[in-house]
């Protein structure tokens, strides 16, 4: 039995929400930071720590590829990987998945660029519609497009890189962590803030006061836990900045400096990053959409480093490119340990938003096509971007698509792109 992520009524409503307080979350914080340097925009995006001291760099996992007659298109970039035909089950997804992105261009649903990977070999790499229509700029798999909740599993990723370093422990409190804490907090342990099972409520503006980082988490100090922690999930966007506040406190650098650093540098993902002043300076950076070709508002704003883990649940910009770099390297020991990544990839709910799919670090968990396997994805939704990238762990397949078109529903296109990848 495999997943199936078209969503329930009720589930429907719980994206929903999800969707409510993400955008919660972004205006109040603009409340609290307007209070420290002037707000750009009403959501987050970023300081980036692009051109920070070097770093010592392992080598990055090399991104094989392979040619198909699909991908050669006037909006193929043409610095970018060019795959080509091998075999013709390979061939067949090609030509299938593009013809699915093509027929949904022509529906005006989707647009965006999009990567399919098998056995380490690039299938499909490929840009559709347009990143800008003002500018009839159209996106290449060089885009750059706003993760969403994407980005959750790189602040998971943080968390397990500083407890392989011996400098915290998920299963301890978040109080030992953070200090001053809320009092609310201490029977709350990081693995439940990173499962969505913490209890810990969403921000809203009454919750917010100060201008400083400490003043922002001491709000927190009369707001009781939603339920006890470790009894439910209920999907938690606020969880994720407080987790990268949580890196910031243990490793002593500002959220995104650390990122930087540890995740970025060291797999060469250059065209990932916080900072949307330089987003927005790119002409091949995609520009946001609510419905096709009518403009969502442009994320971002600058603020201080010490703000930014902020961006924590949501504010990462990427490419698929450098998603596939990413998901080559969780195949091996370059970031995480195999004991880390089998922490992330351990289920520990019995449920989540989506039918089929549980919870682990920054991940949700589900199963393959193929019996006893796994699908390890996350969605992303935020103004106008729409992103999802799901890996098969354990048939060595990868779907990335990103979106610069609000209406797409990602959970279900992947369901299309996974019958084609999986012959059903």
């Amino acid at each position: 039995m495999h997943v199936e992520p078209v969503l329930t009524p009720r589930q429907q409503q719980a994206e929903q929400r999800r969707g409510k307080r993400r955008r919660t979350i972004i205006i109040t914080a603009a409340l609290v930071v307007a209070g420290v340097v002037p707000v750009l925009a009403y959501v987050l995006a970023g300081w980036s720590a692009r051109h920070a001291a070097p770093v010592v760099q392992p080598s990055a996992p090399s991104i094989h590829q392979i040619t198909s007659t699909a991908v050669v298109q006037p909006t193929a970039s043409p610095h970018a990987m060019q795959p080509v035909v091998s075999n013709p089950a390979n061939a067949r997804i090609t030509a299938q998945v593009d013809a699915l992105f093509n027929n949904l261009v022509t529906q005006q649903k989707f647009s965006g660029s999009v990567l399919i990977a098998k056995d380490g070999q690039i299938l499909l790499d490929k840009g559709y519609s347009m990143a800008n229509w003002d500018q009839h700029i159209p996106n290449n798999p060089l885009s750059r497009f706003y993760l969403g909740s994407v980005t959750k599993e790189f602040t998971a990723t943080a968390i397990l890189l500083l407890q392989q370093r011996g400098k915290l422990d998920v299963h301890k409190s978040i109080c030992v962590y953070v200090n001053p804490c809320p009092p609310p907090w201490q029977p709350v342990t990081i693995h439940e803030v990173l499962t969505h099972t913490s209890g810990i409520p969403e921000l809203d503006t009454s919750q917010l006061s100060g201008a400083s980082p400490e003043a922002w988490i001491a709000s927190y100090d009369n707001v009781p836990l939603a339920f006890t922690p470790g009894s439910m999930f209920d999907y938690c966007s606020v969880c994720y900045q407080i987790l990268g506040y949580v890196v910031q406190s243990v490793s002593g650098e500002p959220y995104s400096q650390f990122m930087q650093q540890n995740i970025f540098d060291p797999l060469h993902m250059a065209e990932t990053g916080f900072d949307a002043t330089f987003f927005y300076s790119q002409s091949i950076d995609a520009n946001g959409y609510n419905t096709w070709q009518s403009s969502a508002e442009q994320l971002g704003w600058q603020m201080s480093p010490n703000w930014s883990f902020l961006f924590g649940s949501g504010l990462l910009y990427s490419s698929v490119g450098d998603l596939y770099r990413w998901d080559r390297a969780l195949y091996t020991n370059v970031l995480l340990s195999q004991a880390s990544r089998d922490a992330a990839f351990t289920s520990y709910t019995q449920n989540s938003l989506f039918a089929g799919s549980t919870y682990g670090y920054g991940w949700f968990i589900a199963k393959s096509p193929v019996p006893g396997h796994r699908l390890i994805w996350h969605d992303g939704v935020i103004d106008g971007f729409r992103t999802y990238i799901g890996r098969y762990i354990d048939d060595n397949v990868t779907v990335i698509f990103l979106s610069n078109l609000a209406t797409v529903d990602s959970p279900t296109l992947a369901q299309s792109i996974q019958k084609i990848v999986f012959g059903q």
